[in-house]
């Protein structure tokens, strides 16, 4: 019984590691100042969940362990923006519905990237539909956007599933254009 206590206090740490390691990738300035993310609540909700959505989806290959870990990512996830939205002050009872909204987005994100990475000319588009729409997302660098998606799916699928499932990952570099 301990054991089992154990292993997911383990892996929530590890969650919480990874879920570090992506709002680090995300808050990344050459997201925003070079490929023209705009730095606003909007545009780092989305960064955050693509980088999320990547993660997951690395996760996946790695069978029970994978989803075990996928979940608990996904629950510091949902904390994480319940924290969020009451320090933004959103009301006590909207913020279980602004949480429901953005875990369903995620869902939506997970799914529509998935296929985009599957069929890479869908890529841009998927880019485009996320990103472009946001207010202040004037000069949006979709090609380098689409670039570095790709980029970093690979560099996660190319890692060691014992390293990732550690919590240690590597991310690309952003480069600024």
């Amino acid at each position: 019984m301990l054991a089992w206590l154990r292993q997911r206090a383990h892996r929530r740490r590890t969650a919480r590691s990874l879920y570090g390691s992506i709002v680090t990738q995300a808050r990344s300035p050459g997201l925003y100042a070079g490929w023209g993310v705009p730095d606003t609540p909007e545009g780092r909700f989305e960064i955050i969940a693509l980088h999320l959505v990547l993660i997951l989806r690395r996760l996946a290959l790695e069978g029970d362990q994978g989803a075990a870990l996928g979940q608990a990512l996904t629950e510091v996830f949902v904390v994480d923006l319940d924290d969020t939205l009451r320090e933004m002050t959103v009301g006590d009872l909207a913020v279980p519905r602004h949480v429901k909204h953005a875990v369903a987005a995620l869902h939506d994100r997970y799914s529509t990237y998935g296929r985009a990475l599957q069929q890479n000319e869908l890529l841009p588009a998927a880019v485009e539909a996320r990103l472009a729409t946001l207010s202040g997302a004037g000069g949006l660098d979709v090609a380098e956007i689409c670039a570095y998606i790709t980029q970093t799916a690979r560099a996660l699928e190319l890692q060691p599933g014992v390293r990732i499932l550690g919590g240690d990952l590597e991310w690309p570099q952003i480069r600024m254009p």
